[in-house]
């Protein structure tokens, strides 16, 4: 069963606390133990955290907003209470709940310093918060009734949804008729929690009579009522906003982090790779595509507009093969037997091409003889092409010749 670490926590004491494990459906389910931050990380390990803040150190308030935007409400709840604080607003961290059409918006308040110093201390306690809660609104309120929560010298009202304030005990009674004359709507109930064995009978005095006080003792620690109520009040979390605790990486990702970056790693390397060879790919069709124009430009030089060659020559090809006869097959055989060998020689570059007489006289530059007499050797490596070098002349960083190609007869 999942449950939740609630911790009561007081920053006048920033190494002391109480807590106790509770469930979902908001009964303790470990005994309550008050100890220091280092106990308390012990049991916190695997359980969510919540905090609920002694409210001395909160401004709890509500107010009327002229807008249900919930960030204009923000911005607009600092300089709505500005004068209601003794301090300066830019001090202070700010949090809303939701709008009640009778009391207005109620507003968590909270110094900087104070939730600053207060994660800091959790932190170095290694223990992780999901959320800070005051504690004077963690206790049952309801239509029609009030609750009063008696704590040492401290007592939680809570007069409805979200709103409370903390009261010193020894004037609970004035302060609390201070209250009800100020309300709009008087309770018919007001429950009063007090630890077992301390009667609360003299600190509830001068209250209306037609109010009915229920008296309800809890033992050892208010957390045994809060437990059922705090989650009611998770809209004033005072960890919003800057605030926000970030989320935890799972486990698993740190266990898989290596493989996973190794895998990137492989996959970038992998991408880099193929894109290096297509590039090169690119490269060479495009040398051959260059050397293509320009054996067409070199077989048809009467040709002024060059859009796509392969297919300009397959056209020039079949105007031969039909206007030709056996001449025109002749030159077809040899052009399309000779071309890709020709193409494969980088080295290479074809001048001239004279078709007759059955006969493709090839005029070639070279780097060298060599060169030439290579390409030679490969034409003659194909049975249906007969090749031989007619003539070859070398020059300084050149050599120019040519070949003879033709059908051998059968």
């Amino acid at each position: 069963m999942a449950t939740t670490l609630l911790i009561h926590y007081d920053p006048a004491t920033p190494d002391q606390a109480t807590w106790s494990h509770a469930s979902n459906e908001g009964e303790l389910t470990s005994r309550i133990t008050s100890g220091s931050l280092q106990d308390a990380a012990v049991v916190a390990q695997h359980h969510k955290t919540v905090v609920l803040l002694d409210s001395s150190n909160v401004h709890l308030n509500h107010v009327q907003l002229p807008t249900s935007n919930r960030q204009k409400m923000l911005r607009a709840v600092p300089y709505a209470l500005e004068e209601q604080l003794a301090e300066d607003i830019e001090d202070f961290h700010f949090v809303i709940g939701k709008t009640d059409p009778g009391y207005g918006t109620p507003v968590a308040g909270i110094r900087k310093d104070t939730i600053e110093n207060l994660l800091s201390v959790f932190q170095q306690a290694d223990i992780s918060i999901d959320a800070v809660i005051p504690d004077a609104i963690c206790t049952p309120a309801a239509p029609g009734q009030w609750s009063v929560l008696i704590y040492g010298d401290k007592a939680l009202l809570q007069y409805g949804d979200l709103i409370g304030t903390v009261i010193d005990t020894n004037n609970l009674s004035l302060l609390l008729q201070a209250r009800l004359s100020k309300a709009e709507s008087k309770p018919e109930k007001i429950a009063c929690f007090y630890l077992d064995g301390e009667d609360p009978e003299s600190l509830l005095t001068d209250i209306d009579a037609e109010i009915e006080v229920i008296k309800l003792a809890y033992n050892t620690h208010p957390l045994v009522v809060f437990c059922g109520e705090y989650n009611k009040a998770r809209s004033l979390n005072l960890l919003q906003g800057a605030y926000k605790p970030r989320r935890k990486s799972s486990g698993q990702w740190y266990r898989w982090r290596l493989a996973g970056s190794m895998a990137a790693v492989w996959l970038i390397l992998y991408l880099g790779i193929n894109l290096f060879e297509l590039n090169k790919l690119k490269s060479r069709n495009n040398e051959i595509g260059y050397q293509i124009e320009s054996i067409y430009k070199k077989s048809f030089p009467g040709s002024k507009r060059i859009v796509n060659p392969r297919v300009q020559m397959e056209q020039k090809l079949k105007e031969l093969r039909g206007g030709g006869g056996s001449q025109g097959s002749q030159f077809l055989a040899l052009l399309s037997r000779s071309v890709p060998v020709i193409s494969s020689q980088k080295d290479i570059k074809v001048q001239s091409i004279d078709f007759r007489n059955n006969r493709m006289d090839i005029g070639l530059t070279g780097t060298n003889l060599q060169s030439v007499e290579t390409l030679n050797r490969q034409l003659s490596k194909d049975t249906k092409l007969k090749a031989e070098i007619t003539s070859a002349t070398s020059e300084k960083n050149s050599a120019k010749g040519s070949i003879r190609l033709e059908m051998p007869r059968s």
